[in-house]
C-alpha cells in the first residue's frame, strides 16, 4: 500500500518521539533552583546558603519559589531565623542529595592536581591532630599520586549526600549499610601536669575533688563513667571548666588548667615528653576508632592505600 499523502504536501511517516537525555530536560533555571534548594536544605538558612553560593539571600528566595512554582507545593516553612523542610521537601532533599553528592565524587579527580587521585576523608578532629596530621606527609611522600583533602568533623555523616569516600570515626563497628575496618581501641584515663598532680596529691581517683575537672561538652558523659568505673561514683570537683574537643581539653591540661580525660594511646608522646603524666593506673575502655566507608568504595584505589598505610602506621605504634 503506497504511503498516504495530502493535497498540501507528500506523505508524512509516523516517527517514534525523540528520546531527550536527562540532562536536557533540566533547564538551566531549574537546576540553578535545585542548586539552591540543596544549599538551604543542608545548612537550614536562606543567609548561610547564598553565602556559600557567593549570591544574595534574595536571589535564593527567588530560586527557591521559583522551584516551588514549579513543583506546585511548598518546600520549607520559614521561621525568623530559620527554615524547616516539609514532607515533600525532605523527600527532594534526599534526590538532591544523592545526586549533588555523586557529581562531586565523579568529577573530582579532574579538579585536583593533573593526574592526582583525590581522597576526600572526614576525620573525628581528636584523631587527626594528634595522631594523623603529624604523621600525614609519611603518607604523602610514599603515595605522590593520591591528594588528600581532610575535614575535621565529628558529625554524623550520610554518605549518599556527602561527597565523602571515607571517615575515620569512634564506634563499635555497627554502621548498617557500611563498611568499617577497625584501626586502634581507645580508652580514657586522666592527664595532668606533674607539677597539678604533687601539688594537689593525685594518688587515688577520689583525690580528684580537690582538682579543677576539663570536661568535653560534646562527650558530657565522659568523666561520669571514667569515675563510676573507677569505684568513685559522683564527686563535686573544686572546679569545672569545659571544652569542645578532647584536644582542646588536652591542650588546657599541658597549661596546668585542670586535670583531662585523654584517650589512650593517642596522649603518649606528649607523656613522654614530660608534658603530661598519668596519676593513675586505671583507664575505661571507649571503643575505638574505625575507617568506615560505602561498601561500593572498597575498589578505590587511593582508599586502599591510605587504608593500608595507616593500618601499618598503627602496628608500628603498638610495637
Amino acid at each position: 500500500m503506497a504511503p498516504s499523502s495530502t493535497a498540501h504536501g507528500p506523505p508524512r511517516f509516523l516517527r517514534s518521539a525523540e528520546t531527550l537525555p536527562a540532562a536536557a530536560r533540566l533547564k538551566p533555571a531549574l537546576l540553578l533552583s535545585l542548586q539552591a534548594f540543596d544549599a538551604v536544605a543542608r545548612l537550614g538558612s536562606f543567609k548561610h546558603a547564598a553565602h556559600v553560593l557567593h549570591i544574595t539571600p534574595s536571589a535564593i528566595s527567588h530560586r527557591i519559589s521559583n522551584l516551588e512554582r514549579a513543583l506546585g507545593e511548598g518546600l520549607f516553612t520559614r521561621a525568623h531565623r530559620a527554615v524547616q523542610l516539609t514532607t515533600q521537601g525532605k523527600a527532594l532533599a534526599a534526590a538532591t542529595g544523592r545526586a549533588f553528592a555523586e557529581l562531586v565524587r565523579a568529577t573530582a579527580p579532574t579538579a585536583g592536581v593533573q593526574g592526582h587521585r583525590r581522597l576526600r576523608m572526614a576525620v573525628s578532629p581528636f584523631f587527626a591532630s594528634h595522631w594523623l596530621i603529624p604523621r600525614v606527609s609519611k603518607f604523602m611522600a610514599a603515595h605522590p599520586d593520591i591528594e588528600l583533602v581532610i575535614e575535621n568533623s565529628s558529625r554524623p555523616l550520610d554518605f549518599d549526600n556527602e561527597p565523602f569516600d571515607a571517615a575515620v570515626r569512634v564506634g563499635d563497628g555497627n554502621w548498617p549499610g557500611l563498611s568499617a575496618t577497625h584501626l586502634i581501641e581507645i580508652r580514657t584515663t586522666p592527664v595532668a601536669t606533674t607539677e597539678m598532680v604533687k601539688r594537689l596529691k593525685l594518688k587515688k581517683p577520689g583525690d580528684l575533688a580537690r582538682a579543677p575537672l576539663i570536661h568535653v561538652t560534646t562527650f558530657p558523659l565522659a568523666w561520669p563513667l571514667w569515675l563510676e568505673q573507677a569505684g568513685v561514683g559522683e564527686i563535686k570537683s573544686k572546679q569545672a571548666i569545659s571544652m569542645d574537643t578532647f584536644g582542646a581539653a588536652l591542650q588546657a591540661a599541658e597549661q596546668g588548667v585542670g586535670v583531662a580525660l585523654g584517650l589512650e594511646p593517642l596522649f603518649t608522646e606528649r607523656v613522654r615528653a614530660g608534658a603530661l603524666c598519668q596519676p593513675f593506673a586505671f583507664s575505661h575502655p571507649t571503643g575505638g576508632y574505625w575507617l568506615v566507608h560505602r561498601p561500593a568504595d572498597a575498589k578505590n584505589p587511593a582508599l586502599r592505600a591510605f587504608s593500608r598505610w595507616v593500618l601499618a602506621e598503627l602496628a608500628k605504634d603498638a610495637e
